[in-house]
């Protein structure tokens, strides 16, 4: 789900003709598993355009990051799933079970 600070942009025309020139420039292939993934969605392979410099408030307004193909990626849900699984927090424990530390991601 879009941040907040970003869901006018992924409504917009000009991302939506973005993303959708990207995917069929891709041929609608995953960039990472190249469609070799089994999780479908309705029968249905689902894809995202990725962007791989992750939008923030601070660079929504550069073309370059929002809208630029060199920042694109073609990703099959599976593989974007994976991606953002690993820019969640992770917490650290001692040996007993005890909370230690907590690594938030950079991007929040």
């Amino acid at each position: 789900m879009a941040k907040e600070f970003a869901r006018k942009f992924y409504n917009s025309t000009r991302w939506r003709k973005c993303a959708k020139a990207f995917a069929q420039s891709k041929l609608f292939i995953c960039e990472v598993c190249h469609n070799q993934t089994s999780e479908k969605i309705d029968g249905n392979q689902r894809y995202i355009v990725h962007h791989k410099v992750p939008l923030t408030p601070n660079n929504i307004d550069d073309p370059y990051i929002t809208c630029g193909w060199d920042n694109l990626m073609l990703l099959c849900i599976e593989c974007h799933n994976k991606i953002h699984s690993k820019e969640r927090r992770r917490m650290f424990f001692d040996d007993n079970g005890n909370l230690i530390g907590i690594d938030e991601p950079k991007n929040n």
